[in-house]
């Protein structure tokens, strides 16, 4: 087996300017009716770049991490309104992790029934050492570490979703008058509806999972909190994107599409535990939106790393792009329309896309890849007419 060095840049060390704090007084205004929740590796990586995307363009989206595997994405570089750099990394995750997750889940009689048959043909050794380093291509293993989870999962959520009724603060260095009509704006606005996003790989462990049981979780939440005018979308990563990297990737994306086909159906009914229990008629999602590269792999039989990283930075100006005002409303108001193709099943189907070249959505990016893509051209005319 051999490793090129050159393509190992997920976890790099990132830019060496003085990581953003909470309080970074150049933050731009947050984004209150819009939450992502992210769930894997994968989706983290995305999520953090759509963040990054949206701070260039004066947005503070809020995202959070759900994950069993300790590892973080790597921070990115994000330039200031004042012109100064800083780093941006994902600091609102939730790592499930704990030992011996095989043994603890006999002391449950809801759990030790469910899983008996769940994690029959999963070797014992992909649950004990390997805690907190992922699920190795196995939802099963992610859905086990969220049911023993339950309570710190449901917190949260809870934490994330309170932005969605949060009272935005008012700006305290204007004058008492600046303030009152603020105040008074706020009061007279038409309520946005809200937007929660979940994204996670399709093919992976930690996403596949998530995509499973989050929903649920997630409406049990919003009807508790109150919450009542949201839109709740599932972003799903992959599959092809992600071919070759674990042999479950077709099986798992597909197993996926079709429990979402079937809760959309015919509802949702899960006791994950006796005091929680969800019984609802609504869909998993209100809305599905499925990012991935069909060109992928452009060779062989598996996706490379530096696939992997465009897959991500075009997935990213998706979500970032999808989350503009504009964007949706376009999308809606077509698919509002019947298109005159008929189907069997009668249902409405448009097949869209949201990946869009905006020179204004990460200009720094752009150009370094631009540099490093002339670079490249340079030295490769130079060593082709000196082989000649």
């Amino acid at each position: 087996m051999s490793l090129d060095v050159r393509n190992l840049q997920r976890y790099g060390r990132g830019d060496r300017a003085a990581q953003l704090a909470p309080d970074d007084s150049q933050r731009p205004p947050a984004q209150r009716d819009v939450v992502a929740l992210c769930a894997g590796n994968s989706a983290e990586t995305v999520g953090l770049r759509a963040k990054a995307i949206a701070y260039s363009d004066q947005v503070w989206l809020h995202v959070a991490g759900l994950n069993n595997d300790r590892l973080p994405p790597r921070p990115l570089p994000v330039r200031r309104a004042d012109g100064t750099s800083g780093v941006l990394a994902l600091t609102e995750r939730l790592i499930l992790d704990g030992e011996h997750p095989r043994e603890r889940v006999q002391d449950d009689p809801l759990l030790a029934a469910r899983y008996a048959d769940l994690l029959r043909g999963v070797p014992v050794f992909e649950t004990y050492p390997r805690a907190g380093a992922g699920g190795h291509g196995l939802p099963v293993i992610s859905a086990l570490d969220m049911d023993l989870h339950l309570d710190q999962i449901l917190g949260w959520i809870r934490r994330h979703l309170a932005l969605l009724h949060d009272t935005p603060t008012t700006n305290t260095g204007a004058s008492d008058l600046q303030q009152l009509v603020q105040r008074a704006q706020r009061r007279t606005d038409t309520p946005r509806e809200r937007r929660v996003l979940v994204i996670g790989g399709a093919s992976g462990a930690m996403g596949n999972a998530a995509h499973h049981l989050l929903p649920p979780l997630i409406r049990y939440v919003l009807a508790e909190q109150g919450v009542t005018n949201y839109q709740l979308w599932g972003v799903l990563l992959g599959p092809r994107a992600f071919t070759g990297l674990t042999p479950y990737v077709r099986q798992n994306a597909r197993a996926l599409l079709e429990a979402l086909e079937y809760m959309s159906r015919h509802g949702m009914h899960r006791a994950y535990s006796p005091e929680v229990v969800v019984r609802a008629q609504q869909p998993p999602y209100d809305r599905v939106f499925i990012l991935d590269d069909p060109s992928i792999p452009a060779a062989g039989t598996t996706a490379t790393e530096a696939e992997l990283e465009r897959f991500f930075d075009r997935a990213a100006l998706s979500v970032a792009t999808l989350l503009r005002d504009s964007t949706w409303a376009t999308v809606a108001s077509h698919i509002a329309n019947d298109d005159g193709v008929p189907r069997e099943d009668g249902q409405l189907r448009y097949l869209h896309t949201v990946q869009t070249a905006l020179l204004a959505a990460d200009r720094p990016r752009l150009h370094a890849m631009l540099t490093a893509a002339l670079a490249s051209e340079v030295a490769n005319r130079f060593l082709t007419r000196f082989a000649a």
